[in-house]
């Protein structure tokens, strides 16, 4: 039980540091470079995030289950209407939800947005374009939802931490 938690504890920190701090601090910085070196080492990043995120996400997702039956109270369904078993649910549905989000939303997000070509992705003026302007936006509120999903699976992992 020690292991299964010190790891899904780990990967957790992790999943949710790497959002954090692409959200915060990666993406605002790489939008001060030119738009040919954001691509580099924006899809250099993205390419090692994605490997790194699925395993840990799906570590954090596996062990979570683990911790909640095997390790943990939930041992049936009936144990899933207590208040502590809604709120694993609830953790466990988000983690998925999350977890899917980034792999179907985020990643074909970005992945739009490196499609457009350099020369369409400014206007004349050197401002960006409505193409570029839309799919960055689109690819922004997809990472402030992805946030969103952390903050209540973080908010359910105090919430059972004290019994709820």
């Amino acid at each position: 039980m020690f292991a299964a938690q010190w790891l899904h504890v780990l990967l957790g920190i992790t999943w949710f540091g790497a959002a954090i701090s692409s959200n915060l601090i990666f993406i605002p910085a790489l939008m001060k470079l030119p738009l040919d070196r954001q691509r580099e080492v924006g899809g250099a990043y993205g390419e090692q995030a994605s490997k790194v995120l699925t395993i840990a996400a799906m570590g954090v997702i596996t062990l979570g289950i683990l911790r909640g039956t095997v390790f943990g109270s939930i041992r049936s369904i009936d144990a899933l209407t207590t208040t502590y078993g809604i709120t694993w649910l609830v953790a466990l549905v988000v983690a998925t939800g999350t977890f899917l989000w980034g792999k179907r939303v985020i990643e074909p997000a970005i992945g739009r947005m490196n499609a457009i070509p350099v020369s369409e992705a400014f206007q004349a003026d050197g401002k960006p374009s409505p193409t570029m302007v839309a799919a960055l936006e689109a690819a922004k509120r997809a990472g402030a939802l992805e946030l969103l999903g952390f903050i209540v699976v973080f908010t359910c992992m105090i919430l059972m931490r004290f019994g709820y």
